[in-house]
């Protein structure tokens, strides 16, 4: 079984921030599935199970902030029996043009203090990415304030477009071998 974790953070005060767009994702995985979100006693997160692509996967969202997400997450591995290879981390991503969406399995977090944690909790980096492009800050603007500043209201719909593509990436990724996944989704 695959597990997909939308990484954001918690509250209103992030929920349209760029720093959520995995979070949005997983929302979004959930809503179209016609699914809710319930929390996991004993990790701590949300978490919802869907078929998507033909498969079972259950989608979670950690409730901690983006530093500590893999203190749940690590707990949900454990307890449904998830290996690494069967994680997929939806996360933003600023080396990525404002749209695109990538995927790769492992590799460095370039920063992301997300990945991070969960990489040191599960012990690899060795897992599935969803890689959300939400480009560069303008100008010499602080890449940690510019994930945390909500996306401007004038690319509402472009960030919808961007989510419904982070959802059909997941389906892909989930239902095919990366590779195959990759020559699909790299092409939108």
């Amino acid at each position: 079984m695959k597990l997909v974790v939308g990484l954001g953070n918690p509250g209103t005060r992030y929920e349209k921030t760029r720093h959520n767009i995995g979070a949005m994702v997983a929302d979004g995985l959930v809503a179209s599935a016609g699914e809710r979100w319930k929390v996991h006693k004993k990790s701590g997160a949300e978490l919802a199970s869907l078929v998507l692509g033909g498969e079972q996967v259950l989608v979670a969202k950690p409730r901690t902030y983006m530093n500590e997400s893999g203190r749940q997450v690590a707990p949900l591995m454990k307890f449904y029996s998830v290996a690494a290879a069967d994680l997929v981390v939806v996360h933003d991503e600023l080396d990525i043009d404002f749209g695109a969406v990538r995927l790769k399995s492992g590799g460095g977090e370039g920063g992301h203090n997300g990945l991070r944690s969960i990489a040191q909790s599960i012990g690899t980096k060795d897992f599935l990415r969803v890689r959300m492009g939400i480009g560069r800050p303008p100008g010499r603007q602080d890449p940690a304030d510019f994930v945390l500043r909500p996306f401007p209201t004038s690319a509402r719909a472009d960030v919808e477009l961007l989510v419904e593509h982070g959802c059909d990436a997941v389906e892909l990724l989930v239902s095919r071998p990366l590779e195959t996944a990759q020559n699909t989704v790299h092409t939108w």
